[in-house]
């Protein structure tokens, strides 16, 4: 298919260049103007840097390299400061956010026109095997990219199709493509297309070869050596969830290749009737748990609700419950659970299968249980148990009544623990 159309939808304009064009001088000069003050170059990175960028995706990294003499202390005090001074130098407003050190997250209106600005202190490392901390490695990303990519286009088109279904971004929530292994992907084949079709016939531990062997083994899902540094995978943030969501999208893109693959479509809302009838026609058992949100960011929270989803889990089946699916949601104000249950009431008796009869361990199983109900099938000892909860309802109110400092030591994470609990 032609994607004219399409590009004319997600790339940016001769005006949008133009005052990107702009805003990026003018910023690129108060930058080195502050950053003299504290012997740190600025260098523009991220989409824009590199030709990359998106439609009306106004984001732009800017980085300040130091010295790698310059303790660590140091180096995130100042680029706090230079941070600070850029954002009210053009009367923005600002947030200090948080990776391996803080960084000035900012809002600038320039022109009439909003900015998204991160500025993000580094060290200026004279190669990728020296880095300090990740983010010295991106310098090196742009200048690779801005190398060897050709067909910035296409980029386009492969961000946008991972955008429209849900896989782009490599945070911990998305656990999906980057824009930089996107990148690397159009170096690698070239086009959109060819990347989709070679798509439709990866399988977990896919590797794709830049002609950087790896320096040790991976275990992702899709493995692309970094040429910028051969013991970093760029695909390992992908989960293999996302991975065959991808494989799933392109099939769909194949068979049936449209416009309107590389943009969103949004479901209209079940009604609770709906909701009530789709769940009775499954024969299942639902629960949902409600909490607030704590106050921390998504890089943080989602880990631990994955966790906390683990923790549930590994709680049920011991006692002798069984969960068909699982998930969680996450808003500004709230954390949901919901748990759909395959088994949900059990006897109050079970069997334990004990040593067999002419194990050395027979005697002490024997004299341990010797009030229970014990008898003999085949070659084992075998008795019979009682169980605490006979209704996954009981166990789960019961874990949520726990004190903290139990629900810690049964794995719920530590900022999970004390919001969950009733």
């Amino acid at each position: 298919m032609k994607y004219t159309e399409v590009l004319r939808k997600i790339k940016p304009s001769k005006q949008d260049f133009n005052e990107m064009s702009k805003f990026s001088s003018a910023l690129l000069k108060e930058a080195g103007k502050i950053g003299k003050g504290f012997f740190a170059k600025p260098m523009l990175c991220g989409s824009v840097a590199k030709n990359t960028w998106l439609k009306d995706k106004n984001d732009l990294d800017l980085f300040f390299l130091f010295s790698p003499l310059l303790p660590l202390k140091k180096l995130k005090q100042y680029g706090l400061e230079i941070g600070k001074q850029i954002i009210e130098k053009f009367n923005g407003s600002y947030r200090i956010s948080y990776a391996q050190h803080p960084y000035i997250t900012g809002e600038i209106i320039y022109n009439n026109r909003k900015y998204n600005l991160d500025i993000v202190p580094c060290y200026n490392v004279k190669n990728a095997s020296k880095i300090k901390s990740a983010v010295d490695r991106t310098p090196f990303h742009v200048k690779y990219i801005k190398k060897n990519l050709k067909f910035p286009d296409q980029v386009r088109l492969l961000k946008q199709f991972c955008i429209a279904h849900d896989v782009y971004g490599a945070d911990v929530k998305t656990q999906g493509f980057s824009g930089y292994l996107c990148e690397l992907l159009i170096i690698n084949y070239g086009t959109f297309e060819r990347v989709i079709k070679d798509a439709i016939k990866w399988r977990a531990g896919k590797v794709i070869d830049l002609k950087y062997k790896p320096k040790k083994e991976f275990h992702n899902p899709l493995i692309l050596i970094d040429p910028v540094d051969p013991n970093r995978n760029v695909a390992s943030p992908i989960s293999p969830e996302t991975f065959y969501k991808f494989i799933h999208a392109a099939k769909g893109f194949i068979e049936n290749p449209s416009e309107k693959l590389f943009f969103k479509t949004y479901a209209s809302p079940y009604s609770a009737k709906k909701i009530l009838n789709i769940m009775e026609s499954r024969g299942t058992n639902w629960h949902v748990i409600k909490f607030k949100r704590p106050q921390i960011t998504d890089d943080t929270l989602y880990p631990q609700l994955r966790r906390t989803l683990k923790t549930i889990n590994r709680i049920i089946n011991d006692n002798g419950f069984k969960l068909m699916r699982k998930d969680f949601y996450s808003s500004e104000e709230e954390c949901v659970i919901v748990l759909e249950s395959e088994i949900w009431k059990i006897p109050k008796i079970y069997k334990h299968i004990g040593p067999n009869v002419y194990s050395k361990h027979a005697d002490s199983f024997l004299k341990h249980y010797k009030e229970k109900n014990i008898f003999i099938e085949g070659e084992n000892w075998v008795l019979e148990n009682t169980r605490k909860y006979t209704l996954i309802t009981d166990l789960l109110k019961n874990i949520i009544k726990q004190n903290e400092k139990t629900l810690k030591q049964k794995g719920f994470p530590s900022k999970i623990a004390p919001l969950i609990r009733k």
